[in-house]
């Protein structure tokens, strides 16, 4: 049954496989659904997915009109806001992101975008906990070689990005980044990343969890919190409860918070 609906969104995924399906990165995979089910919903109620009526998908969007905004510390920028159809999904995990650029000789530009999950690097020896890595998510950048104008004259310098969370989705979905791609291949961290009580505002509802030591391979399993308070774990067929010291564990991929 899973193969003919995966068919019917993506049907040249199936039949460029030879033999036995390949792997699929479950963030990749789960972005993809949830992509296509934003844009299904959508045309049950015969909307489409982009203002102009051009396919869209829910993070590629089409820009509205600039504005100028004033942000903490009375500072302005011009502000361009990503507007897209919104359904039954984008109300539950939609979420915006505010991307700001600062360069000398230029006006602050920022960037207003919808998003559905974050993507956390965990790499640094400085995180420890979500809230570690979520400060590292907003910690200013330096890009090198952003253009700039001066006194009306074009040029090549150094500016700063920094990234906030503008508006929070009811289900916030958090990708812990474990895998790596360098020079030797591709390789997967093993680190645990505690949570924090403090000024906690979501609790943690489900789990995806890579199982295994290599990025190429491995297995997937999810655990869910029921009403109940009791955690399951669904891998492939079986379904059986599992504690929360099984949920808590050094190869969650994928976490998901719901609001309080």
């Amino acid at each position: 049954m899973f193969e003919g609906v995966l068919k019917f969104f993506a049907p040249d995924v199936l039949n460029s496989m030879l033999g036995r399906p390949r792997q699929e990165d479950a963030q990749e995979f789960l972005s993809f659904v949830m992509d296509q089910m934003h844009d299904e919903l959508l045309k049950l109620k015969g909307q489409s997915s982009s203002p102009n009526g051009s396919t869209s998908s829910l993070v590629s969007s089409v820009e509205d009109d600039e504005w100028e905004t004033v942000g903490p510390k009375n500072k302005s920028a011009v502000t361009r806001t990503q507007n897209f159809a919104p359904s039954e999904l984008s109300a539950i995990f939609g979420g915006q992101l505010r991307s700001l650029v600062r360069a000398k000789g230029n006006k602050a530009s920022a960037t207003v975008q919808p998003c559905l999950l974050l993507h956390l690097d965990i790499h640094s020896d400085a995180v420890h906990t979500i809230e570690d890595a979520l400060h590292l998510f907003s910690t200013p950048e330096t890009i090198e070689g952003y253009r700039t104008s001066l006194a009306g004259k074009a040029g090549v310098g150094t500016a700063r990005k920094s990234v906030h969370i503008q508006k929070l989705p009811k289900i916030i979905i958090l990708h812990l980044m474990r895998f790596g791609y360098g020079s030797q291949g591709s390789t997967k961290l093993l680190k645990l990343v505690s949570p924090s009580n403090e000024g906690r505002k979501y609790e943690l509802v489900a789990t995806i969890t890579h199982h295994g030591w290599e990025a190429s391979k491995g297995h997937y399993t999810a655990d869910a919190l029921y009403p109940n308070g009791q955690w399951l774990r669904f891998d492939d067929a079986s379904v059986f409860a599992v504690g929360p010291n099984k949920v808590l564990h050094d190869q969650a991929y994928l976490l998901f918070y719901n609001q309080m």
